[in-house]
């Protein structure tokens, strides 16, 4: 009891700064978004904080005081980005039925409109583009690059051993992410549909697997 009248089971259970905090980040998570759609259509050198701002509707100050910074927001923008396509691979992974279940999950999930649209494959061009000027954007990019190889390295490398076919993983999976992020250029250059672009990348990422796994792709 408090001031005369009962606690709630809710409130008695939570810290009083939690609507807060919970603010706090909904904030947060709007502005990094707001990010993401400027630095997808302006690139990394079109953005400002004026101009997330005024994409996220609120004032300058608003932006410099949750991120402090231009680089302080645009890397919030990348780790986001990064984060929402490594949960929903994750989500797909979890519904897989071994090895090649997961890669190929993970062939839909990047040429899906969800994962991979033309704003998300702008995002992650902008940061390639930069990274070979930018030290901070390339160790970045490049830690992302190592995990996703080696993931998939090790799904082909348990295939392999499933089916005894001899191969190469760690280079079968460069040549796997390398080809989806080519064909993530040529869907944005490309004169077709990103619908038909995605579903010529997604039958070329098959056909590289199916000389080593003709069961499986």
């Amino acid at each position: 009891m408090q001031d005369g009248k009962p606690i709630s089971r809710r409130s008695a259970g939570k810290p009083a700064s939690t609507g807060r905090d919970d603010q706090v980040i909904d904030r947060r998570r709007s502005l990094v978004e707001a990010a993401v759609k400027v630095i997808s259509k302006r690139g990394l050198t079109g953005v400002t904080i004026n101009s997330i701002a005024t994409e996220a509707e609120c004032s300058y100050g608003v932006v410099a005081f949750h991120f402090q910074s231009k680089e302080g927001i645009v890397f919030a923008a990348l780790n986001h980005t990064a984060a929402e396509y490594e949960a929903y691979l994750k989500k797909l992974a979890e519904k897989a039925i071994g090895p090649a279940d997961r890669i190929r999950r993970m062939i839909d999930t990047d040429f899906s409109r969800k994962a991979a649209g033309r704003d998300t494959i702008a995002l992650w061009l902008a940061f390639w583009a930069e990274a070979v000027r930018v030290p901070a954007y390339h160790k970045r990019c490049a830690a992302l690059r190592e995990q996703y190889n080696r993931a998939v390295a090790t799904d082909i490398g348990e295939l392999a051993a499933l089916r005894g076919v001899a191969v190469d993983a760690d280079q079968l999976a460069v040549s796997l992410n390398a080809l989806i992020s080519g064909l993530w250029i040529e869907n944005l250059l490309s004169p077709m549909s990103i619908t038909e672009g995605q579903k010529m990348g997604h039958a070329a990422c098959l056909a590289l697997m199916r000389p080593y796994f003709p069961e499986d792709f």
